[in-house]
Parts: C-alpha cells; sequence; structure tokens
C-alpha cells in the first residue's frame, strides 16, 4: 500500500462500524504491512485504540507484531499515567492556593469516554487557568518541580504567543514535572471565555485522585478547536476524529449538552468546524452522529481532510496567505523586535517537536506550494484560514 492508502484504510479501521473496520484490518494484513500500521498509530498516539479495535474485532497478529503491540501500549500508558498525575498534582496545588483551573482535551477524554489511561494516550495534559492567575500559578509549580520549556523573559514570551500565528489564538505555556511529564498551562483558547469554561468544570475521578475537566458540550469544542489549530493535518488530528466519535455520543446521551454545544459553537466561532468534525466522523461511520445542517465551508474543510489523509500534508503557511489576521501577527511580533521574536519562534517550535526553518526556507517553500496549488485546494485552504479567523 502507499502511504496514502495506509493511512486511509488506518483511519477506517479505527474510526468505522465493525464490518467496514474488519474488511480495512484484512487489506492491511493481507498487504503484510501490519508492522507499517503500528508505527503509523504509533506516530498518531493512537496505539491505545488500535490495541482495543485489533481485540474487539478478534483479529489475530502474528506472536512479534503483538509482543511489539503490548510493548508500545506499555510504554505509552507509562507516559499517559505519569501526566494525569503531573496534572492532577498541579491542580490540587492550584485549588490549595485559590487558583481555580479545569484540565481538557485528553485528560477530560479519558475521564468521560474511557475506563482509564489504558484506552487513550496522553503525550501532555493541558491546564486552563485565568491570565490573572498566571504569574503566581507559574511560581508555585516552579517551585513544585515544574520547569518552563521555553525559557527567557516571561514578558518576551507572552508577547511572541501572542503575536504568533501558529498558536492559532491559543496561548499557553509548556512544562515539565521533575518525573518528566509534559504539561501544558493555557490562559487563552481563542474565543473561548475562561470563565465559562471554569464554572462549568465537573470533578472526575481519575488515578484515585479528583480532577476538575470541561463539561462534555465544552470538551468537543475544544477538540474541535484542536483539529482547526493544526490545519486538518491527519497526523495531528487522528485521536480528534475518534473523539470527537466519542463526545458524538455523550452529547446525544446528556439531555441539554448538545444544544448548549450549538449554543457556544455559535457564541465562540466554532460552528462550521464542528460541522465539519461531524461530517468527517459521519463519513467514517455511515450515518449523522449529531442533528447539524450541512454548509459549503465545512463541506470544503472536510475535503480538505480527506485530501490530505489520502495523499500528503498541505504546507500549513498556505494559510497564512489568506488570512489578514496572520500577517498582521507576524508583522506586529517583529515591530517589537525580530531577533527575539525570531529565536522565540525556534525555541517554541523546537519545543514542539518542529522543524525550524530560516525566514528564506520558509519563503520558499511556501512560494513552490502555491505556485503548484489547483483552484480547489485554494478554496479549501480560504474555507481553513477563515474558520480559524472566527474563533481567535
Amino acid at each position: 500500500m502507499k502511504d496514502g492508502i495506509l493511512r486511509s484504510t488506518a483511519m477506517r479501521l479505527l474510526a468505522s462500524p465493525e464490518a467496514v473496520a474488519k474488511e480495512a484490518a484484512e487489506q492491511i494484513l493481507a498487504a503484510g504491512q501490519l508492522p507499517e500500521l503500528v508505527r503509523l498509530c504509533e506516530r498518531w498516539k493512537a496505539i491505545p485504540a488500535l490495541a482495543a479495535r485489533l481485540t474487539a474485532l478478534g483479529i489475530d497478529i502474528p506472536p512479534t507484531d503483538a509482543a511489539n503491540l503490548r510493548r508500545i501500549a506499555a510504554q505509552q500508558f507509562i507516559q499517559t499515567t505519569l501526566c494525569i498525575r503531573a496534572g492532577c498534582d498541579a491542580m490540587q496545588a492550584l485549588a490549595s492556593a485559590g487558583i481555580p483551573s479545569v484540565g481538557f482535551k485528553g485528560l477530560a477524554v479519558i475521564a468521560q469516554l474511557h475506563s482509564g489511561p489504558r484506552d487513550r494516550m496522553l503525550q501532555d495534559v493541558d491546564v486552563l487557568i485565568r491570565f490573572a492567575d498566571l504569574q503566581p500559578a507559574l511560581e508555585l509549580l516552579e517551585l513544585r518541580g515544574y520547569s518552563r520549556s521555553v525559557g527567557g523573559d516571561l514578558a518576551d514570551y507572552l508577547a511572541f504567543v501572542r503575536n504568533s500565528p501558529g498558536a492559532a489564538g491559543n496561548q499557553a505555556a509548556s512544562l515539565t514535572s521533575r518525573d518528566g511529564a509534559a504539561l501544558d498551562l493555557h490562559w487563552k483558547l481563542g474565543r473561548f471565555d475562561t470563565g465559562d469554561l471554569l464554572s462549568a468544570a465537573r470533578p472526575v475521578r481519575v488515578l484515585n485522585a479528583e480532577a476538575p475537566v470541561t463539561r462534555p458540550a465544552h470538551g468537543v469544542l475544544l477538540t474541535v478547536h484542536h483539529a482547526l489549530r493544526n490545519d486538518l493535518v491527519p497526523d495531528e488530528m487522528a485521536r480528534d476524529v475518534l473523539d470527537c466519535a466519542g463526545w458524538f455520543r455523550l452529547l446525544a446521551a446528556e439531555p441539554g449538552e448538545l444544544a448548549c454545544a450549538l449554543d457556544f459553537a455559535k457564541r465562540w466561532g466554532l460552528e462550521d468546524g464542528l460541522r465539519a468534525l461531524a461530517t468527517i466522523v459521519e463519513r467514517f461511520e455511515g450515518q449523522q452522529p449529531i442533528p447539524l445542517t450541512h454548509s459549503g465551508a465545512a463541506a470544503h474543510l472536510a475535503d480538505l481532510y480527506f485530501r490530505q489523509l489520502e495523499s500528503e500534508p498541505i504546507n500549513t503557511d498556505l494559510a497564512y496567505l489568506v488570512s489578514g489576521r496572520s500577517a498582521l501577527q507576524v508583522l506586529s511580533g517583529a515591530m517589537s523586535g525580530w531577533k527575539r521574536y525570531a529565536s522565540l519562534m525556534r525555541e517554541f517550535e523546537s519545543a514542539n517537536g518542529e522543524q525550524s526553518m530560516s525566514l528564506r526556507e520558509r519563503l520558499k517553500r511556501l512560494a513552490v506550494s502555491a505556485r503548484e496549488m489547483p483552484v480547489e485546494h485554494w478554496r479549501q485552504i480560504r474555507a481553513l484560514a477563515r474558520a480559524k479567523d472566527r474563533f481567535l
């Protein structure tokens, strides 16, 4: 199988109903690409979902591959457990100091959609606080052994994330605990109202500790927000598709949650993004997961996801060409001191495991990508840029 065929077949295995998923698994086994499937799901951080699906489908795999899958799953379980403990420890410390916080994304997913950390991997744990509490929160957590991944002057860093189009309205500081667990401390998430997220937090028990997490209506929108921030690149959002499918089922089961999600999606500029993720899930599951009207913009976004799934990821800088907001952010950052801005950008990319390029290299690559882009793909890129501009 070519890469695009393997990726699309892998997602059908993970996200489709039993009959379709079993057919996808058999296609991969017949092609002798189970090791490639495991490596792909490891990159997607979806090993727990793969292991659970193969077991549920009754798929027998060779002993060597089964042992490799168990080994990776055990490693990811340990990392997830460390992250959950770090997040719960941090939130308990913040609560003791009178600083409200709420866990979201992966922690909320595990707490409300799964039975525990064996079912869903965490690379880091995400915690939201108010901006007014940022300074005391950082001081408190640093005393408890957490260190910032991007060091230097905090004021410089705050100015950088405000003016970084790559952050897409997400302002956070990455921290590392003494035992190496990663924690992202957020104080702004696009147009999300921090007060609303904090006031609606639900206390849950996870790993014998209690932690406040986002309600389902907010959880699904934060998952949509994450997918759009990552430009619907399949390697970055495989778990978002699976998480949204779970959130949609929970929204349908809990009275009032779906209506609440729709109301906040409109308020926070995520209507098209929510429709797009519902469309993506619908194409895998074969039925509409929640009752939403379709829109042209949402269709373009869903098509962009599937185009990248079946071929290759886009140059994510393309979206900046059709977003005046992004250009203004970069200009504002450059005016505050280009050398420092560029230095922080390199540190930020390195901390997130991204390849850092010079401005000249970036512009050259962008020019090549723009020249080769078909008109229909430009429509998809424009829909992405507009969707991202709405939630900033």
